[in-house]
């Protein structure tokens, strides 16, 4: 009996740290090492903030599916495939347009609507996706 519930005990250990470790991998992602945002001086609340998938999901439904989803792309292949792209990339592009280093006023009011933090989600949810095969 007592060998019985040492191995439950230990199995839901195992468990409960493999599931600890998973979800911290799912939300544990520095931008602030990344040669990419190196120059941005960004405030240390953004810059250690642990981006969210699934707040990156829900944002990017919201505000990027318009003109980054596999419709419009098919039919503007000037616009952008977000998919795939390196988070710190992403990060960084949207921060940008955000402060006016980079131009276009459709991006440029999008950034601007969004806190950095938010930014970081939405780049850290398209850098988990599978790109997309544009070569058709």
């Amino acid at each position: 009996m007592r060998n019985r519930l040492i191995k439950q005990v230990l199995a839901i250990s195992l468990i409960w740290a493999t599931t600890a470790t998973v979800a911290h991998a799912e939300t544990d992602t520095s931008f602030k090492d990344t040669l990419a945002v190196q120059g941005l001086k960004l405030e240390s609340s953004a810059l250690n903030y642990q981006a969210d998938a699934s707040k990156g999901e829900t944002l990017a439904n919201q505000r990027c599916i318009a003109c980054h989803g596999d419709a419009m792309l098919s039919m503007m292949k000037t616009y952008p495939d977000l998919k795939g792209q390196k988070a710190a990339y992403l990060f960084k592009q949207l921060v940008d347009f955000k402060r006016g280093d980079r131009t276009d006023p459709l991006m440029q009011a999008q950034a601007g609507m969004l806190s950095e933090t938010e930014m970081k989600d939405i780049a850290y949810y398209y850098s988990r996706q599978t790109a997309s095969d544009l070569s058709q």
